[in-house]
């Protein structure tokens, strides 16, 4: 489960999605160099065809997967998919969508080629195999892929798929896209409505998907820049008290407790102008989380890290530590407030910095995020209201958390 969304605003763009998986599958923000390639490529599940020099890219990646939730290239584009639920049999192996995220990131020379590129290799290869981490868990695909010129949706069910161009977009875990697509392939017939013909009701439902994209679009429609995104990805479905007590599909900051649902595992803002800076969580649960700056064209800096750095995940998990703690509770307004304050500090010294500034930016807010986790972890919340279920659930993910 997942939430997408991006616009074009004044010769730039802005991309921001939350992915939602398993509350125990790290989530790890990696910055690969470019590279060379020839030969075969071992993806998660299948090799193909290497095709090259691939570009140097910033992933958000499930720790056991090759493949990423999202991310961003040197060519100034941005991907994000989701898990969408079709009438057909899901492909047992073969790419899966986040395989089709980095590989389009990777190749992709601009958003309308990384739609071509994902495009071909769904065409040559399918899609499928598990993406669940402690459950099995197969599904189709969309994406949102950007620049600073393009937004697109791209939806697929098996090899057939449709894409059309949006100034703003956002997606959810459904088909959108009607009989207007103006791209087509794999077997999708023009003037078919792609939803109508190809979307599975049941799972669509239950998902939350069409709550969820409701209040994305609403805030997307408002949306300026980074900070209304970033209360975009905060953002709770009505009735949502206290989320640290209760699960909750329909929100975009998803989160779990329940039988239905996963969690929000990590979360990317993306703005596109100058230069590409990038406003991530590292963590999960973005509503109690700090979003951190970095730019593009900077070494890594925490919460990123170069591939194959085995303090990702250690950075992930202990933030993810820290938020366990807060389950059953409840935060004080202090907490917010102190959150909200360094975000505002960090956002104004970002607007007009440049590689430099930006590079001295990022550690500094690394430093006063660890700052800021040191001092509450050491303040125990007051006690919420939470079921026995939800408190049950939790027990037993704590106890399975690497």
């Amino acid at each position: 489960m997942c939430d997408t969304m991006g616009f074009l605003a004044g010769g730039g763009a802005y991309f921001a999605k939350n992915s939602d998986r398993s509350p125990n599958e790290p989530q790890l923000a990696e910055y690969h160099p470019r590279r060379g390639g020839a030969g075969r490529l071992k993806a998660t599940y299948i090799e193909i065809e290497d095709a090259g020099e691939a570009n140097a890219v910033l992933l958000s990646r499930p720790s056991w997967l090759w493949g990423a939730e999202m991310g961003l290239s040197e060519r100034g584009v941005a991907i994000g998919n989701e898990a969408v639920f079709t009438k057909g049999a899901y492909g047992k192996t073969g790419l899966t969508g986040m395989d089709l995220v980095r590989l389009g990131l990777e190749r992709g020379e601009s958003a309308r080629h990384a739609v071509e590129v994902i495009a071909s290799l769904l065409e040559r290869y399918g899609q499928g195999g598990n993406c669940g981490f402690d459950h099995d868990f197969y599904y189709d695909n969309s994406f949102l892929i950007l620049d600073a010129h393009d937004v697109y949706i791209l939806e697929t069910a098996g090899k057939r798929w449709a894409a059309k161009r949006f100034a703003r977009a956002a997606i959810s875990n459904r088909l959108s896209l009607g009989a207007q697509a103006d791209l087509l392939g794999g077997g999708a017939k023009a003037g078919e409505d792609f939803a109508k013909k190809h979307l599975e009701p049941v799972y669509s439902f239950f998902s939350g998907s069409k709550q969820r994209n409701g209040m994305a679009c609403a805030a997307l429609a408002a949306a300026a820049g980074a900070p209304e995104l970033m209360r975009a990805l905060r953002a709770h479905a009505p009735g949502v008290a206290n989320p640290l007590c209760q699960n909750s599909v329909g929100s975009v900051c998803m989160h779990a407790g329940g039988a239905i649902g996963d969690h929000t595992t990590a979360s990317m803002i993306v703005e596109f102008g100058k230069i590409a800076k990038v406003w991530i969580t590292g963590s999960s649960t973005p509503c109690v989380s700090l979003f951190k700056p970095w730019a593009f064209g900077n070494p890594p800096a925490p919460p990123v890290f170069e591939a194959g750095d085995a303090r990702a995940k250690e950075h992930w998990l202990a933030r993810e530590r820290f938020h366990r703690s807060l389950l059953g509770g409840e935060l004080p307004a202090a907490y917010f407030a102190e959150r909200d304050a360094l975000e505002k500090s960090w956002l104004a010294q970002a607007e007009n910095a440049d590689l430099a500034a930006m590079r001295e930016l990022s550690l500094r807010a690394a430093a006063e995020e660890e700052a800021f986790y040191e001092k509450w972890g050491r303040a125990a919340p007051a006690r919420g209201k939470a079921r026995a279920s939800f408190l049950s659930y939790w027990k037993k993910k704590n106890a399975a958390l690497e």
